[in-house]
């Protein structure tokens, strides 16, 4: 598997093209969002949090956190608001999953720092929605609060469930790319490899 932590100097060139490669994608996928529940079309999904979480587990919470920003950055002109809560909302998911996954390299741990950081994740959705859209909407905090149970929890609940569970499908595969060029040192190699255990 991939090591965590270490600085971008002490990668190999494949490990660095496949981040800037990350990088690439979630700009590129930021921009394509499509509604998933009907009736609330202003609320959008775009698989650019696919690719962050992809980050948290191969590289660690502090590159995803750079990936979420770097994601969003060329829509700060046209959509500051939406874009601070998407930011917002991206880098607590991807801060809990590598920080809960890099104490323990496991699937395990894998699979429950995607369900935690998407519990958090949603949670601050929802907060920011009370601050934010009444400036964006113009709505009165009533009108934010009646769209919490038929809108903005379903879709928050939804988006971040695809984004963690569909980066969980590809991380073994991928990370078992990125350290085909080199053995991980002795004492980073995960759990999952030392007991045969690597499906997620």
């Amino acid at each position: 598997m991939v090591p965590n932590g270490r600085g971008l100097q002490n990668r190999s060139p494949k490990q660095i093209a496949a981040l800037v490669i990350l990088i690439l994608m979630a700009l590129v996928t930021s921009f394509i969002e499509f509604p998933l529940i009907p009736g609330v079309e202003w609320l959008e999904y775009d698989a650019s949090g696919i690719i962050a979480v992809l980050s948290a587990l191969l590289y660690g919470p502090w590159v995803a956190i750079a990936v979420s920003v770097l994601a969003w950055i060329p829509r700060l002109i046209n959509d500051p608001l939406g874009v601070f809560m998407n930011i917002m909302a991206s880098i607590v998911l991807v801060l809990v999953v590598g920080l809960v996954y890099r104490q323990r390299p496991t699937p395990k741990y894998a699979v429950l720092g995607v369900v935690v950081g998407a519990v958090l994740s949603v949670l601050v959705s929802i907060c920011l929605n009370f601050v934010v859209t009444p400036l964006y909407m113009d709505a009165s905090y009533g009108d934010v609060a009646a769209l919490v149970m038929p809108a903005l929890l379903p879709f928050n609940a939804v988006k971040e469930a695809l984004n963690g569970g569909i980066a969980l499908l590809f991380y073994r595969r991928l990370a078992r790319l990125l350290a085909d060029d080199e053995p991980s040192p002795a004492g980073e190699r995960d759990a999952g490899e030392k007991t045969g255990d690597a499906s997620l």
